[in-house]
């Protein structure tokens, strides 16, 4: 990761867990940044900085290029890459190394599944939008692909918002972007969260539609 990205993420106010930030995304003339929503695990894992480098870089990039078994929560990343890429089943370095990956939540919010989230609360919420704010000033992405509607759009990120529809029925997902007031003024998708069981060319027709509608490659 770039050395300037670095020392502006240690150097913020509210960024706890650095960002992944692929070796061609400053190069890029169409900047994605991936959302997440949280990290599981121990309070003491709080202080390990890298945590979401060391999941893209290690249980996801490393154990692919290796042929080990993946993680079962890693397959969000594979899956990720699947809608993202130019073509479906290519290798995942083709879009990870040109996007950045960063989880919402700046601390632990529970130690077991997706259902526990004991250590969620409303400072937590508040804290992790400043740093999402830091997040989007430093990378400046044109597009944020958040994961999840459900939860991410509706629960955890910052209301008010503008909405933009782009097709009421993108294959059963009614396709819109919206931006956060009193953020910068950056587009965000929620796609369905990319768990095992999503529809992968579903999304990728959507995704298709998004980037027609801004006018980019990817």
């Amino acid at each position: 990761m770039s050395s300037i990205f670095s020392s502006l993420f240690s150097s913020s106010q509210f960024i706890n867990f650095y960002p992944y930030v692929g070796k061609s995304y400053a190069a890029c003339p169409f900047k994605i940044l991936v959302l997440g929503e949280s990290h599981y695990g121990p309070q003491s894992k709080n202080s390990y900085h890298e945590w979401t480098q060391d999941v893209v870089e290690n249980d996801f990039l490393k154990n692919l290029d290796n042929g080990a078994t993946l993680p079962d929560w890693v397959h969000c990343h594979r899956n990720t890459a699947n809608v993202l890429a130019a073509n479906r089943d290519s290798n995942p370095h083709e879009v990870y190394d040109k996007i950045a990956f960063y989880n919402f939540f700046q601390k632990s919010v529970g130690e077991g599944d997706h259902a526990d989230k004991r250590y969620l609360t409303d400072e937590l919420k508040a804290i992790s939008a400043n740093a999402l704010r830091e997040v989007m000033q430093i990378l400046k992405p044109n597009l944020i692909v958040g994961w999840g509607w459900d939860n991410l759009e509706w629960k955890y990120l910052p209301a008010p918002r503008h909405q933009i529809d782009i097709n009421r029925d993108c294959a059963g997902i009614h396709l819109h972007l919206f931006t956060l007031d009193g953020f910068p003024r950056i587009p965000i998708w929620c796609m369905h969260h990319p768990s095992m069981g999503i529809n992968i060319n579903a999304h990728r027709e959507c995704f298709a539609k998004i980037k027609d509608f801004l006018n980019i490659s990817f």
